[in-house]
């Protein structure tokens, strides 16, 4: 081992200085290249007088190929590490109106983070954004982006929240997105999307919230969704799902919200749905629903809405229903319902719409529902209701 002495101490400074020299130029030189990166693409982008990059500096259109003397560090929107590369673009809501694949995302190895919503970004999503290995959250929505969701996705094998609602996104959900095994939010509501959910996405377990409404999703609902055990939110409704909701839904117990309304679903309101003990919010209507409404409804003691109307669900309400203490909108119209109203509807205290239109119920409304004293709106026409209405309080 080499000793230090008087005589070597200058060599092994001189070395110093030439690693941190290296260093220095090999920073400048990577965030150069990111900062050409960037303005190349801001200067294909439309309307650029309508941006909100009051911090970035202009490239001339016939200097494409200079370098900025500045680092994009300071720029808005850019975040960089403790290496000067960029790792975050936080560019929501900036008035881009453009394309993405004029923005050469291998030049940032770096990246964690990009959130590009609520912008005007069309044409299609590269292929290039699916190479970025670091990559963990990418908001893209509330775009004008069309096309298919690339297959390639299945290489963020980081990611955690892949946002891309509010397109015009169409084809399937690939198979490749079931690699994505850190996922936690997956939101793909509110564009043309269609097909089948592939059984792959039921391997994403850590999924926490999953949006699919609003879209032109078909056929059955598989069983395996049961897995995704730490679901928190599920919202499937505006489609064209049919077949029985799964039962192994009674396994999602993290749920709050559950949203399956406008659809073509068909048999029983599962009984296993009674096991979803934290849901707050229960929508099931517009659908082909049959039988009767279950009792273990009756033990969702944390539910504040349930939407059952605009299905053939027939039978009584069942007494259970007494217990759902914190329900403020409870709506049972257009159905087949029978039987009288029953009176243990008064003492749901925190009812505020209850709404029990087009079926047969027959008797009298039972003087109970007088104690609602905050009830906003009751609808009982179109059934078989006899006898004098008393709700004077």
């Amino acid at each position: 081992m080499a000793t230090l002495t008087l005589e070597n101490l200058p060599s092994l400074v001189s070395l110093v200085l030439f690693f941190l020299l290296h260093f220095s130029l090999h920073v400048a030189s990577d965030s150069a290249e990111e900062a050409n990166a960037l303005l190349k693409w801001a200067a294909s982008l439309q309307n650029q007088e309508h941006f909100n990059l009051s911090s970035w500096p202009l490239l001339p259109t016939n200097a494409t190929n200079s370098k900025p003397k500045t680092s994009p560090c300071t720029w808005l929107g850019i975040y960089c590490n403790r290496g000067e590369r960029v790792f975050r673009l936080n560019l929501t809501n900036a008035g881009l109106n453009g394309m993405l694949h004029d923005l050469s995302f291998s030049s940032f190895p770096d990246l964690e983070f990009i959130d590009f919503s609520s912008n005007g970004l069309f044409g299609t999503i590269p292929l290039e954004i699916t190479q970025l290995p670091k990559l963990r959250y990418l908001d893209l929505s509330n775009n004008q982006l069309s096309g298919i969701i690339p297959s390639g996705i299945g290489l963020l094998t980081n990611l955690e929240t892949l946002h891309l609602g509010e397109n015009e996104l169409n084809g399937s959900i690939p198979e490749e997105i079931g690699q994505l095994s850190s996922l936690i939010e997956l939101f793909l509501y509110s564009n043309y999307l269609d097909g089948h959910i592939p059984v792959s996405l039921c391997n994403l377990t850590k999924m926490v919230a999953l949006r699919l409404y609003d879209n032109q999703f078909s056929g059955t609902i598989p069983l395996k969704m049961g897995d995704l055990a730490n679901l928190v939110e599920l919202f499937m409704d505006s489609n064209s799902f049919e077949g029985p909701i799964p039962f192994t839904f009674g396994n999602l117990t993290k749920l709050t919200y559950l949203f399956m309304y406008r659809n073509q679903l068909s048999g029983s309101i599962p009984p296993e749905i009674g096991n979803l003990k934290s849901l707050n919010w229960l929508s099931l209507f517009g659908n082909n629903l049959s039988g009767p409404i279950p009792w273990s409804l009756g033990g969702l003691s944390n539910l504040t809405l349930l939407h059952l109307y605009r299905t053939q669900l027939f039978g009584s309400i069942p007494e259970e229903l007494g217990n759902l203490t914190s329900i403020s909108d409870l709506e049972l119209s257009a159905n087949q319902l029978n039987g009288s109203i029953p009176s243990f509807l008064g003492n749901l205290s925190v009812l505020q719409y209850l709404k029990l239109r087009r079926n047969q119920f027959s008797g009298s409304i039972p003087a109970s529902l007088s104690n609602l004293r905050i009830l906003k709106i009751l609808t009982v026409f179109d059934n078989h209701l006899t006898g004098p209405i008393s709700l004077s309080n």
